[in-house]
C-alpha cells in the first residue's frame, strides 16, 4: 500500500514508489505541531526545517545531520544533506 511519493528538493523526480515501506520514510514523520527550531538549534524529537528544502520534519535518531560550525544540522533526506555538505553556507545564508 503505498500513497503519494513526495520528493524533498534535495531528490531528483521520482515515480518509482519508495524502496522501503511508506512507514520508514522520513516524510511520514509528521511535524508536531510544535515551534520549529532553527537550523542548527533542533534536536531528536523536534520539529525542524530542513535548511537545503525548507521541507517542516521531525527530527529522529536517524535523521541526517552534518556537523558544521560547532552545530548539528539535521536535513530531511540523504540528498539534501549531500547539497548542505558541498556547500553549506549556501544553505545557511537563507535561513
Amino acid at each position: 500500500m503505498f500513497g503519494l511519493v513526495v520528493a524533498c528538493g534535495g531528490n531528483s523526480a521520482e515515480s518509482a514508489p519508495p524502496a522501503t515501506p511508506a512507514s520508514e520514510s522520513h516524510h511520514e514523520a509528521k511535524p508536531s505541531g510544535g515551534p520549529v527550531k532553527a537550523p542548527g538549534e533542533a534536536q531528536v524529537g523536534d520539529t525542524a526545517r530542513c535548511p537545503v528544502s525548507g521541507e517542516e520534519f521531525v527530527v529522529e535518531a536517524t535523521s541526517p545531520k552534518v556537523e558544521h560550525d560547532g552545530k548539528t544540522y539535521y536535513l530531511c533526506c540523504g540528498g539534501c544533506k549531500k547539497k548542505f555538505e558541498e556547500n553549506p553556507g549556501k544553505f545557511l545564508d537563507k535561513t
